[in-house]
């Protein structure tokens, strides 16, 4: 399993801060899927709005000091709060996305991989996706 945040917890249990950064990054990977055209079945559909909701639940109360970054832990909550109204609108197709919408989401993508994982590369996993 992947572990983020704090490089130095070798060996320690997994905090809230973990779960939200596994959370966000299957949020990112999922959204970025569905802007690409893979199918989206209704198992996938329910663990990104739930996702989703718990990535908008938990950023509030997370303290994200750990991540050192010259962006405002107020701005990168808000542009996380964001994205997961975006992945909710997004993934239950109750949303027109048009060429300014779909750039919107892409550079907020592009922003909270920056702070958050910037030392990472989030890829698509073309073989998992395929199956909906």
């Amino acid at each position: 399993m992947k572990r983020f945040g704090p490089i130095h917890t070798s060996g320690s249990k997994m905090d809230d801060t973990h779960l939200f950064l596994m959370r966000l990054h299957l949020l990112i990977v999922m959204v970025r899927a569905k802007l690409k055209g893979y199918p989206v079945g209704d198992y996938r559909k329910e663990a990104v709005l739930e996702t989703a909701a718990s990535v908008f639940k938990i950023i509030p109360n997370l303290n994200i000091s750990f991540l050192g970054s010259s962006t405002s832990s107020h701005l990168f909550k808000e542009r996380v709060k964001l994205f997961s109204v975006m992945a909710t609108a997004i993934i239950s197709e109750d949303y027109p996305l048009g060429i300014h919408r779909r750039e919107a989401v892409l550079d907020n993508i592009e922003i909270i991989i920056q702070t958050a994982f910037p030392r990472q590369k989030l890829s698509l996993f073309h073989d998992v996706l395929m199956a909906a």
